[in-house]
């Protein structure tokens, strides 16, 4: 069984496939959420749910590394169902399709596929004269003459050349490049850096190549990754503000896995392990941590240096309330430990 750090990453046609099922949702008609026309009766559209289903359930993507996607994964399950809820219903359908017509979306009206009418019987005549074959039927109805089985060989067009093949790819695999980076850009811009770290993950896929993707993808990724850990540090204090320990400390850990830009997470995590699990050489290394993520914050730096006491580590506490005073010299903090210490 494959552990976490084993699991299988999403491929660049999954991503594709995920990314143009949430543009149709937001853009597009419930048809085109389906994959079906206006025309499409009731069986197709119980059709084109199943399929979606077998292939796309979320169920299917837990055991997956799908990382941000994940999210998109599920709200797109949702998004299809409730197309698929839509359409196969009659009286549901009818209101969403006036819906359409009276938001000049063109809608053709959907009919019962009748049965063929049977065959009329008659008599076939081919006349060969100098002009062609001509079919004459005795029941006076004309009929068109008969094609022929093949173009001549000369009328042919020559097939496409590998050359041509590979040209025609790489321009495809650009197009969709610049589409996925336009796309990144919007979402970096409006701060939906998650969206934009997914988007332009696509576009140094076909385009690797390109350094103004690969720069805004590195971006948009740390971007996201800050947000990530913004959230699991709220998670995280909220927890403790319910005196919730375990998920607090889960929380906090998650945010650490973020490599955050602040030091917080690190501190209040050294607090609960130090409180909680009494294991104070953890709790030292976490707020070294938090000490170098924040340098200028006098009360990581007491908050350490008290933790270096109750190791018997004075030396090592005065320095830090050194350094915690000449950021800010009237410190309450730092004074009092710093007297605490000297009088020993």
């Amino acid at each position: 069984m494959l552990s976490a750090m084993q699991k299988t990453p999403l491929s660049a046609d999954e991503r594709l496939a995920i990314q143009r099922i949430e543009r149709l949702a937001e853009e597009g008609t419930f048809f085109a959420v389906l994959g079906l026309d206006t025309s499409a009766l009731k069986d197709d559209v119980e059709r084109a749910y199943r399929d979606y289903v077998r292939e796309w359930h979320p169920d299917r993507f837990y055991s997956r590394d799908a990382g941000e996607l994940m999210v998109v994964i599920e709200q797109n399950f949702v998004n299809v169902t409730r197309a698929y809820k839509t359409l196969r219903e009659d009286n549901k359908r009818l209101v969403y399709e006036r819906d359409l017509a009276a938001n000049g979306v063109a809608v053709t009206p959907v009919a019962q596929k009748a049965a063929p009418p049977p065959p009329q019987g008659f008599e076939v005549k081919i006349d060969r004269g100098a002009q062609g074959p001509r079919i004459a039927t005795t029941d006076g109805v004309p009929r068109p003459p008969p094609k022929p089985t093949a173009p001549p060989a000369e009328a042919r067009p020559a097939p496409p050349s590998a050359m041509s093949k590979i040209k025609a790819q790489i321009a495809d695999q650009l197009a969709r490049a610049a589409g996925y980076y336009q796309a990144g850009l919007e979402d970096f811009r409006g701060g939906r850096f998650a969206k934009a770290e997914s988007a332009l993950y696509l576009a140094t896929r076909y385009d690797p190549r390109n350094p103004t993707y690969v720069d805004l993808f590195h971006k948009a990724q740390g971007k996201a990754r800050q947000q990530r850990g913004a959230t699991f540090v709220a998670l995280a204090q909220q927890a403790e503000q319910y005196q919730n320990v375990k998920d607090a400390m889960a929380n906090y850990r998650k945010a650490i896995e973020c490599d955050p830009e602040e030091g917080v997470a690190y501190a209040r995590l050294a607090h609960l392990v130090k409180s909680h699990e009494d294991d104070a050489r953890e709790a030292v290394n976490l707020m070294r941590r938090a000490v170098n993520k924040e340098p200028k914050r006098p009360e990581f730096r007491v908050q350490l240096a008290e933790m270096y006491v109750e190791l018997k580590m004075e030396a090592n506490a005065l320095r830090e309330l050194q350094v915690a005073l000449e950021v800010d010299p009237r410190h309450k903090g730092a004074l009092e430990a710093q007297r605490k210490i000297r009088k020993g």
